[in-house]
């Protein structure tokens, strides 16, 4: 193995793994919001297996180790999903008074994801399609998310953060 591919194997388990101050701001987030903490840390698995940087461009996923090399990616986007909790930019970052930048910061990003999902929440219909709404208005693409979502639920309760299990384990392939 190059020293190139050790330092990046290396570095995962500290950007994925949930620290006990991250485990606080999933809990303390989502009782602020009001939505299941589980489900917070589910979405948060699914969307970006918990990488506070991560990106997805045009349906392509970043997943810079800086601040800097994320918001070098951002410059020119005109829209991405942005964070733990992908929140698109182009849609919510007007609507939440956010910038790029602002949604690089996981509190402000796992704030914003924790609010998405209270106005779905509340909404009338099935658990399922509601959560699925965070992803996409198709019913179709709702059902797959979802199944993604429990799947990184599942992954979590087992004690196997969905990164460091790999993407399969949250049916991300």
């Amino acid at each position: 193995m190059n020293a190139a591919v050790a330092s990046i194997l290396f570095a995962i388990p500290f950007l994925v793994l949930p620290s006990p101050a991250r485990c606080d701001l999933y809990a303390d987030t989502a009782a602020k919001a009001g939505v299941p903490a589980s489900l917070l840390v589910a979405v948060a698995g699914a969307e970006s297996g918990f990488h506070p940087l991560a990106i997805n461009i045009a349906g392509r996923s970043y997943y810079p180790r800086t601040e800097g090399e994320a918001l070098a990616l951002l410059e020119g986007a005109q829209d991405a999903d942005i964070g733990l909790m992908q929140i698109n930019y182009r849609f919510w970052g007007p609507r939440l008074h956010l910038t790029r930048r602002d949604l690089l910061d996981p509190a402000v990003n796992l704030g914003a994801g924790a609010a998405i999902l209270k106005t779905l929440l509340d909404e009338p219909g099935g658990f399922w399609k509601r959560v699925g709404g965070y992803h996409s208005a198709s019913s179709q693409a709702q059902a797959r998310w979802s199944g993604a979502v429990y799947r990184s639920y599942l992954s979590f309760l087992r004690g196997c953060p969905t990164a460091s299990c790999g993407p399969e384990s949250a049916g991300l392939r």
